[in-house]
């Protein structure tokens, strides 16, 4: 069990928190390391290993089993119970601005596997992949959710960091849910209209640019895009349907599809939704390898279709 907060460490604490560290790190099926290997990774002695790993063993967070001249492998383990023992803070997942149904539902698709494995976590919400990418490599986050197409481009960048899911298309984007918006109908914009965009958006440049190729190119944050558009500090923008009670028609503002030849131009890597973590977070990896992404995609459909309401 996790010692009371402001307990000293012991050595004997400290071997254990390791040990279920190194443990958390593996899949079941894969052997452990030797009590030789063990301490020499964690600088104790032998029966300060083995008695941590009758611990975690009476604790029932692990189940262990000997193969001769093979060693000891995982058979079992608790994940929520390692990671508690091992003295991990609460796993931070940032997500792009709760704005939409299907971030929402991302959200508490996420949240609920964690808590059924027992993991702590909570939420934040950064604006653009490029700062939540760098959430992760500065560890001020675990996991960061964000399309398919801008997880591909950010890890060539960034060598640190790596995707270790893609899930299927409409996790990030539904069909359809890209539209276009602005003040007046697509046949009276101007000649050269003034089309917003968030160049802090990869999606938000791609869609722009697909939509409106060299056009005359307004930088307004997304989130704000309604608002500039009301006050006229752009004409037209690629907006993505909101899950806020928004309504654009009542602000005085008219929505279309997306262009159906530039919609045909769309990959599934621009809808599919990445889950991006540091490439040495062994830890994290194991849990996201642990829960069911097939569930977080049934949770976030309940909140996408309105059967669930959404809660992270």
């Amino acid at each position: 069990m996790p010692r009371p907060k402001g307990e000293v460490d012991s050595p004997q604490q400290r071997a254990t928190e390791m040990v279920a560290r190194i443990i958390l790190e593996r899949k079941p099926g894969e052997r452990l390391p030797n009590i030789g290997e063990l301490r020499t990774a964690i600088g104790v002695g032998a029966g300060t290993i083995q008695k941590a790993l009758l611990e975690l063993q009476n604790d029932k967070l692990v189940v262990l089993a000997s193969k001769q001249r093979q060693g000891t492998f995982i058979v079992e383990k608790n994940i929520g119970g390692l990671w508690a023992i091992s003295g991990q803070p609460p796993l931070s997942v940032i997500m792009p601005l709760p704005l939409s149904w299907e971030f929402q539902g991302m959200a508490t698709g996420l949240r609920d596997a964690l808590d059924q494995h027992n993991i702590p976590s909570y939420f934040v919400f950064g604006h653009g992949s490029a700062q939540r990418s760098r959430a992760i490599a500065s560890a001020l986050s675990f996991v960061a959710v964000m399309s398919a197409h801008a997880a591909n481009a950010l890890v060539t960048k960034t060598p640190q960091l790596c995707i270790h899911s893609i899930l299927t298309p409409g996790s990030y984007y539904a069909a359809g849910s890209v539209i276009v918006v602005a003040r007046v109908p697509r046949d009276q914009l101007p000649k050269n209209p003034r089309v917003g965009i968030d160049r802090h958006s990869l999606d938000h440049v791609a869609l722009t640019q697909i939509e409106f190729p060299d056009n005359n190119y307004v930088d307004v944050s997304y989130a704000h895009i309604p608002a500039a558009l009301i006050n006229g500090v752009c004409d037209v923008a690629v907006w993505h349907h909101s899950a806020l009670g928004l309504s654009l028609n009542h602000q005085e503002l008219i929505t279309w599809p997306l262009s159906e030849h530039n919609a045909s131009l769309l990959t599934n890597e621009m809808f599919s939704a990445a889950l991006v973590i540091a490439k040495d977070n062994a830890i994290t990896r194991a849990v996201l390898d642990d829960i069911s992404l097939r569930e977080v995609l049934a949770v976030q459909q309940q909140v996408v279709s309105g059967k669930r309401l959404p809660s992270y």
